[in-house]
Order: structure tokens, then sequence, then C-alpha cells
């Protein structure tokens, strides 16, 4: 029998990493079937992607006289590629951070019983909300980062927790942009200490996937050498780009950890602002009297 995992309730930074890896091993089937399910057509769109426009640049590796710049023997397909990438990964990860967000909610709401049904639902409704949050995000932490990059990291980590507050306090963007910052007043440094040791563990993880990739490359790098020095692009052939491709799919699904940390330091903020679990809590002692 799995045990229970209480969200609502205050967390040290141990307890926030262990916890999210509890819940990924007791639910990790049935979220990542259910992640695959609706994150699909995006995933697949930005890694067809990927592989079309990794193509053309390998290939504008070998400069010319006119053109000294790579990027400009660039075909048109190739910046359309690039714009569908752009494009897939914004849909991608709206759809992630919802998807985790609602199963939590499911979770919680029916003890321990997941309605996928009413996961994907909640999606589906929120899919336009999700979307408007995600380029929020990404407009507000680019602009950050281009002005000093410290207020783009200041940036980020206060918007870290905006889909949870979305999702489960039904507020749209603008307001839930406000209530990240209440949650975050005095607690950033947790927040971002929190962050930064759960990106190390996810960049770890990820590693391990793209070994395979790494080996191949160092390995035909030092089998052809000659050829390398004259014609760059034949390091990124088919096998090289399907190595990557199969890395960046363990690297987006991967990604699960993080959205699942961010929703646990949610929690914590949550409660020790509003102390809500605790008075669910209390709550349902009377009840039970």
């Amino acid at each position: 029998m799995n045990e229970t995992i209480h969200f609502k309730k205050q967390r040290e930074l141990g307890t926030i990493i262990t916890d999210t890896f509890k819940f990924l091993r007791t639910h990790g089937k049935p979220l990542f079937g259910l992640i695959l399910k609706i994150t699909g057509p995006a995933l697949l769109i930005m890694i067809l992607a990927y592989a079309y426009y990794v193509q053309y640049l390998s290939a504008s590796l070998v400069w010319t006289d006119d053109a000294q710049n790579p990027l400009e023997a660039l075909p048109p397909l190739a910046y359309v590629s690039m714009g569908l990438l752009l494009m897939a990964a914004v849909v991608y990860y709206s759809l992630l951070n919802g998807v985790v967000m609602h199963y939590i909610k499911a979770y919680i709401h029916n003890k321990d019983k997941v309605d996928l049904e009413a996961v994907s639902d909640g999606v589906r409704n929120d899919f336009w909300k999700l979307i408007g949050t995600s380029i929020v995000i990404g407009t507000l932490t680019g602009v950050g980062m281009m002005l000093c990059v410290v207020p783009g990291i200041y940036i980020g980590v206060v918007l870290a927790p905006i889909y949870a507050v979305v999702v489960f306090e039904r507020k749209d963007v603008i307001d839930a942009f406000s209530a990240c910052f209440k949650l975050i007043k005095n607690e950033w440094w947790m927040t971002f200490a929190t962050l930064i040791v759960v990106f190390m563990l996810y960049y770890i993880i990820v590693m391990v996937f793209q070994i395979p990739q790494y080996i191949y490359f160092f390995i035909k790098g030092v089998s052809m050498t000659e050829i390398i020095t004259t014609d760059p692009a034949a390091m990124f052939d088919w096998v090289y780009i399907l190595l990557t491709s199969i890395s960046m799919i363990f690297q987006y699904l991967l990604h699960t950890i993080v959205v699942m940390a961010v929703a646990f330091i949610y929690f914590h903020l949550n409660e020790k602002k509003h102390f809500t679990g605790t008075m669910e809590a209390i709550d349902s002692i009377g009840d039970e009297r």
C-alpha cells in the first residue's frame, strides 16, 4: 500500500526533494503516461523541428568566401523550424505544468485515487491560461536576463510557483502574478536555494541519458579527424541527431521532476503564509466528532 503524501504542509529542503521522488516513484507510471498522451504532439514537433534545424545548421558550418557567417547560409525553412521549435516548447512546458498540477489537484481531492479523465479535462479547460502564463514567464524572465542577468534570476524565482497558483487557486494570469510576489516575500532565498538543488539533481540525471551521444561524438571525432577538419558537418550525421533527439525526449520528460518540486515549494509557501492545510486538518477533526 502506497504511503499517502500530504501536500498541504511546510517542508524543509531535504523533505521537498525526497517527497518529490517518492511521489514520482509511486505515481510515475500513470503520470508519465498522461504526460505523453497530452504533451506528445508538442514534444514530437519539438524533436522534429530540432532535427531539421540541426541538419541545415551543420551543413552551413562549411564557410565560404560569400558567407563568412554560417547563419547566413541557412535556408528560410531552417528559420521556420526554429520558430516551430520555440512555439512547440511554449506549448509543451505549458501542458507539462498543467498536467502535473492538475494531477496533484486530483490526488488531493480524491484521497490518493486520481481521476485521469478529470486531469485531462482540467488541462483542457486551463489551456489558454497556461499558455498565457508561459508567455508572461518567458517574456519577463528574458527581459530581466537581458537587462543584467540578476533581474531575470530574481523574476524567475518569484514566478516559479505561478502555474500552481493558476491551477490550485483558480486565478487568472495577472492575479497569479501578484500572488507569487506575496508568496515569495521574505522567502526568496529559501526558494532560490531549493530550486538550485533541484535543478542540479535534474541536470545530473539528464546527463546520464546524454552519455551515448557524447561517446559517439568523441569516438567519431577521434576516428575522423582529417575528414572533420575539412568538413565539420560530418560530425552531425543521422546517428548523432538520433541520439541527441532521444536524449532530448528524456530531458523534456524528466523536467517533470522540477515541476513536481515546484508544486511542493508552492504548498510549503502557501502553508507558511495562510496555514491552509492546518485549518483543513482542524476542520476535519471537528467533522469526525
